[in-house]
């Protein structure tokens, strides 16, 4: 006897789209395609997919979800991991937020609480790191094999800092990852604003000041034979410049972007003000338009949420003075919903194309492919079921306890139907059956078996 078997799917991943079933045993796909040997009187549960798409489990790699001294009661991995699962999001890679994870011991401590409060299966990134000489190998030993560091503030690391930092880490068969902007720029620009109105804050972060910082990381991952991985670009012409070191570099760059930044350009700050405050800032309607193109020619490698999760009453005070607020959109919950509904059905990525960017590039990337990011035998049994239905978007609705989401009011065509992690189902109709705990760290190597 098989555990669950759902019948009657469009099996989806990057080499193509097979109406079949899929059987699960013992939480790994067990059998998969058109003509498995497997009935339902072999199941202890069936479901008939009528025909949905059947997607892998999406892998978030850009998440930021729990931090004791930031976040406010509430909005913990907990909460939050609940929110990824309600969305199909079924693994993540977490970075920290504003407290610094950059030593053996802080990862232990983080991994520690983490495990508890866990619904899904999770990897971790150090970060925040402005010391050069941190421990990479005793780091790396944790199971953390990315390191994440900024070109801008609050934790800007110098230049020549950063390239002795990624020449250790690449020597050690780690990655790095970089928040890239240039800080004289941010500077300049905000000198020149004086106004606490919501519709200045995309001026913070003119596109030139991505456009040398990308330049730049390039560069240095290239001199210092280290990958890199420039993390949430915010423009189609950020990406074109990352895109210059996949043909020059022998080096791996990898170019991540968000949902946020093909949903919204800084024309949109004027109406929705703080409840678009988000860091690098949001980019001209000419900029939007050039990355939905890098996302559907293959330039840009993989999408991430940036999710940043606040409560509505606090984001609203940015009405007022829109430098209280953090930086940072709630969008873990939403990302497939978004990418299918203005992605895929509006003909922008085929379903092909959308399963390569939210769940077998990043898992590659991540160290954790095929064990994640595949419908394949062997693979943990992470799925998620899409239904086509016209609706619109309303926080009410979602599992997200911050009571809001940028997407407010929007019409779109898809939605999350069900959601099965490990080989259970946990989440029908952003519904969430499942308990703190019960996800588990993934522990990943070097950079071996990546890209």
């Amino acid at each position: 006897m098989v555990d669950l078997l759902i019948e009657d799917v469009n099996i989806a991943s990057p080499s193509g789209v097979e109406r079949g079933s899929v059987a699960i045993e013992g939480g790994e796909f067990s059998a998969v395609g058109a003509d498995i040997d497997v009935t339902a009187s072999d199941a202890d549960r069936v479901i008939d997919g009528e025909g949905r798409y059947a997607l892998p489990g999406v892998v978030d790699v850009h998440n930021h979800m729990h931090d004791d001294e930031l976040f406010p009661e509430g909005i913990d991995f907990a909460s939050q991991s609940q929110s990824a699962l309600a969305g199909g999001v079924t693994s993540v890679v977490m970075l920290p937020t504003q407290t610094p994870k950059d030593t053996p011991e802080r990862i232990r401590e983080w991994r520690e609480t983490l495990e508890e409060l866990a619904h899904i299966d999770f990897g971790l990134i150090a970060g925040n790191i402005q010391d050069p000489q941190v421990d990479v190998e005793g780091i790396m030993a944790e199971g953390v094999p990315d390191f994440k560091t900024f070109t801008a503030e609050p934790y800007q690391m110098e230049d020549s800092g950063i390239v002795t930092f990624m020449e250790r880490v690449g020597e050690a068969g780690g990655k790095v990852r970089v928040h890239s902007e240039n800080q004289g720029i941010l500077d300049h620009a905000r000198e020149n604003i004086d106004s606490d109105d919501p519709a200045v804050y995309p001026k913070t972060g003119p596109l030139e000041a991505e456009l040398d910082a990308v330049s730049r990381v390039g560069f240095f991952g290239e001199y210092t034979d280290c990958p890199v991985h420039p993390v949430h670009i915010s423009s189609g012409s950020g990406v074109r410049e990352a895109e210059r070191f996949k043909s020059r570099a022998k080096t791996p760059i990898t170019i991540e972007s968000c949902p946020h930044y093909l949903a919204f350009s800084e024309d949109d700050a004027e109406e929705l003000g703080p409840f678009l405050k988000v860091n690098p800032g949001l980019k001209s309607e000419e900029e939007v338009e050039r990355l939905w193109t890098a996302v559907e020619d293959g330039t840009v490698d993989l999408m991430a949420s940036e999710h940043f999760p606040t409560y509505k009453e606090e984001r609203e005070k940015g009405w007022d003075d829109i430098w209280e607020p953090y930086a940072g959109l709630p969008g873990i919950e939403t990302m497939l919903e978004f990418l299918i509904s203005e992605g895929v059905h509006e003909e922008r990525i085929t379903w092909e194309r959308l399963v390569e960017l939210v769940s077998a590039r990043p898992a590659r990337e991540s160290g954790i492919y095929p064990r994640k990011g595949a419908i394949r035998v062997g693979s943990d049994a992470d799925l998620v079921l899409i239904e086509d239905e016209d609706y619109t978007v309303s926080a009410d609705e979602l599992a997200f306890n911050g009571g809001w989401t940028p997407y407010e009011g929007m019409e779109w065509s898809a939605k999350v139907k069900t959601v099965v992690r490990g080989g259970e189902v946990a989440a029908e109709d952003h519904v969430v059956d499942s308990e703190p705990g019960v996800g588990e760290f993934i522990p990943r190597g070097p950079k071996a078996d990546r890209f």
